[in-house]
């Protein structure tokens, strides 16, 4: 298999492995430290309050990051978030134990989420380097959104399953256990790339492919609101989760399916077939809806995902991979976070 002998590549099972477990515990965040704030405050809006500072944080830190990634190097720049980060989450876990003011919460949860290492970002950048001008590269990008689309599923499932042995604040504890082991491991490992050829910010060659992302935020987001309201209206509302895993699995399958296949032409064709399948499972969604309108919308949404990676790694360059991508996942992050006011109006338009 394509994946099998592109794990072979030297060095590329390493930090693969290490950045799936990492990955995973990032996935966990959210969930979690909601949970933990919720039964520590008591109401879900101070824990709103202390999971949002999490998230809008990350996604600020996150091309930071990259940005001293690709400067001074994967190595250098790792062991130094780890700690930070270890402190951080430590301090907002005690924070919540000890049911401190949830201003202290709140700063606390945004150095945690502003020293996230952004292990999807440095993977990435990782088999740009290992791969630039291999047209295996576009398999590695997918392999990445498998890798994503694996722990974004696993995440709150794992987090389900530590809640109610052991609690909420264990499953944050757990979670920052994988970011950070993953951060160290990784700074150890052979390959380190950056610290060789720092370019300029990212501008303007990446509107394109950052729009994409802040579009697919939007659209996850909004999705959670939709397949919410989907299931009130149809009287079952613990079907919600299962429509958006739906989704998932369709977004999981394409990336899957899409790596394998030696793609020819230019990558703006797939962008546009990907655009195509995301629009006509959104149609049917909003038209018909139920598990399969929803399996299609995933099925365009996995394409996209690795064709607008494609599209960064071919445009920032070396030098400036971390940050570019980084800068991809704060978009996604913006849009799910615009989905609120922006998905929510949409959803009830709809309703009515």
């Amino acid at each position: 298999m394509s994946y099998v002998r592109l794990l072979r590549t030297q060095g590329a099972a390493g930090f693969f492995i290490t950045t799936v477990l990492g990955r995973l515990g990032i996935a966990m965040y959210g969930l979690s430290i909601i949970l933990t704030a919720a039964t520590t405050y008591g109401d879900y809006v101070r824990a709103g309050l202390v999971g949002g500072a999490f998230a809008g944080a990350e996604a600020v830190g996150g091309p930071i990051f990259g940005r001293f990634a690709d400067r001074h190097g994967q190595r250098r720049t790792l062991a130094p978030a780890a700690a930070l980060h270890l402190v951080a989450v430590s301090g907002l876990a005690f924070a919540l134990l000890a049911g401190a003011p949830v201003a202290l919460a709140v700063a606390t949860a945004a150095v945690g989420g502003a020293s996230v290492p952004q292990l999807g970002a440095l993977a990435a950048a990782r088999w740009s380097h290992l791969l630039r001008g291999d047209p295996r590269l576009e398999t590695a990008l997918s392999l990445e959104a498998v890798a994503n689309d694996v722990a974004f599923i696993a995440g709150p499932l794992a987090v389900a399953a530590v809640v109610s042995l052991l609690g909420p604040a264990h499953a944050a504890a757990i979670a920052c256990l994988l970011v950070v082991v993953a951060a160290l491991v990784l700074a150890v490992q052979d390959l380190d790339v950056g610290a060789r050829a720092p370019g300029p910010r990212v501008g303007r060659e990446l509107i394109g492919p950052g729009l994409a992302n802040l579009l697919l935020g939007l659209l996850f987001g909004t999705a959670q609101l939709a397949v919410t309201a989907l299931a009130r209206e149809r009287g079952a509302e613990g079907l919600a989760g299962l429509y958006y895993l739906t989704m998932s699995l369709g977004s999981l399958a394409a990336s899957a399916v899409y790596g394998l296949i030696r793609w020819r032409g230019p990558v703006w064709y797939r962008v546009v077939g990907a655009v195509f399948l995301v629009s006509a499972g959104a149609v049917a969604v909003l038209t018909v809806g139920g598990f399969a309108a929803l399996f299609v919308l995933g099925l365009g949404v996995g394409p996209l995902i690795v064709v607008t990676g494609t599209l960064v790694e071919r445009r920032a360059g070396p030098g400036r991979l971390t940050q570019a991508f980084a800068l991809m996942s704060a978009l996604s992050a913006a849009g799910i976070a615009l989905a609120g006011p922006v998905g929510g109006a949409a959803v009830q338009a709809w309703l009515a």
